[in-house]
């Protein structure tokens, strides 16, 4: 039997239907790739939909209960995502695990998040391209109200920004004992992944930064402002910005680059103002936040305009005792272009890749515990773990495990990605 996530001649409609033009089977079945046409039992979009879809109920993390799942779904549920009909058996196949691993493992991760990002980018795209029966649609509609209320944030961000960062996958090894990585690109407002690149087994995150935003459309990518950590404070990386993509960056200076550390720490900041300042209660701590900026035309580092200096202060809720620590960054922006407040804003929201995407996949999905290693499988399976999570989130679940709970059904889950 041979399965695969290319291309395929037979059209989605039929035995699925008219699906929403921002359903998830209208965004997979645009992603290429090959596939050999004898023996093909699933369409373009089936395998990947039913892993997203299996993923949306709570325990269903790995591909054997992926397979459980697709195997308890009713008749009925089978024919809209596409399985093929037996006519000797007169029933609808479930795909099995060994055929879901076989595919996932010839698939493409970053072909995958593309057509998400594509998705819920759409200028017609729904909150999650269907809604669910389950209370979706109150939960939609407070998301809403809450994002037509002024943010606290006091920064008027006037460029869109992506956070890039690497995650090793932990329970993921190679067969010659590497580790695997997955390179990604996030979006700041909302959290969605724009970009996801597996990180060959004689590489690292270094030469793999520029495939990576090569993947996202200049039209997303043109102006905005990319923030990364230290690893990737290159100048090529900056020049590539810059230079061949239309972009900005914000990059995180540390020992890696000694001359740039060097110079940011000896630039005059007991003279340099505080421009920006916040303070923070929550998850039991209390932190202080200052922010100062120094216009520099001379750093031996491409397109710098701006280093900025954050001092954080943190202590325990009730305690006397302070923490502090002192990090640096640089920027190509110049001050007219990007204000203290949005430097501080943008700084501050490179995290959310760690604390919201990173976060959420390793507790709520288990990716590290996940161990599978076949080829491009675990990076294929983290791109269906983004798939799932952005979907429940744009339906209004700021809890992503509570919003799994409420997807039990196999209808549920297959209703809130558009799939009729």
């Amino acid at each position: 039997m041979s399965v695969s996530l290319g291309a395929s001649p037979c059209s989605l409609t039929g035995a699925v239907g008219e699906a929403s033009a921002d359903g998830l089977l209208q965004a997979l079945a645009k992603v290429p790739g090959p596939r050999d046409r004898r023996g093909v039992r699933y369409r373009l979009a089936t395998l990947p939909a039913i892993g997203v879809c299996a993923m949306t109920a709570a325990g269903h993390n790995s591909l054997v209960a992926i397979a459980e799942w697709a195997q308890r779904c009713d008749q009925e549920v089978l024919a809209r995502p596409g399985c093929p009909f037996d006519p000797f058996a007169g029933r609808y196949r479930a795909p099995g695990e060994r055929t879901l691993r076989d595919a996932f493992a010839k698939g493409g991760p970053g072909a995958l998040t593309a057509a998400g990002f594509a998705r819920f980018t759409a200028p017609a795209s729904s909150a999650a391209g269907g809604l669910s029966p389950d209370g979706v649609p109150e939960r939609a509609q407070r998301r809403a109200h809450r994002a037509a209320m002024p943010a606290p944030e006091p920064a008027q961000l006037r460029r869109r920004a992506f956070a890039v960062d690497g995650k090793c996958l932990r329970g993921a090894v190679r067969a010659d004992g590497t580790r695997m990585f997955v390179l990604t690109a996030v979006r700041h407002d909302d959290a969605l992944t724009a970009a996801l690149h597996e990180i060959g087994a004689k590489t690292n995150e270094i030469p793999e930064f520029a495939p990576l935003l090569d993947a996202i459309d200049d039209a997303d990518l043109r102006e905005a402002v990319i923030t990364v950590d230290a690893m990737h404070a290159q100048k090529e990386h900056a020049r590539h910005l810059v230079e061949d993509r239309h972009a900005h960056y914000l990059l995180s200076v540390k020992n890696n680059q000694p001359t740039l550390a060097s110079q940011s720490r000896k630039l005059p900041w007991g003279k340099a103002p505080v421009l920006d300042r916040s303070r923070d209660r929550g998850h039991g701590r209390e932190e202080v936040r200052e922010v100062k900026v120094v216009f520099v035309d001379g750093l031996l580092f491409p397109h710098a305009r701006q280093v900025v200096r954050i001092h954080r202060k943190r202590r325990p809720l009730g305690a006397k005792k302070w923490q502090s620590e002192t990090g640096y960054a640089v920027t190509d922006l110049p001050t007219h272009q990007a204000s203290p407040a949005e430097l501080a804003s943008w700084a501050r929201g490179h995290w959310i890749i760690e604390n919201t995407v990173h976060w959420t996949k390793d507790v709520t999905f288990a990716e590290d515990a996940s161990q599978v290693r076949r080829h491009y499988t675990p990076a294929v399976m983290s791109a269906l773990r983004d798939l799932t999570r952005t979907a429940l989130d744009r339906a209004g679940w700021t809890d992503i495990a509570s919003g799994r709970r409420a997807h039990t059904r196999p209808d549920a889950a297959l209703s809130l990605h558009g799939i009729p």
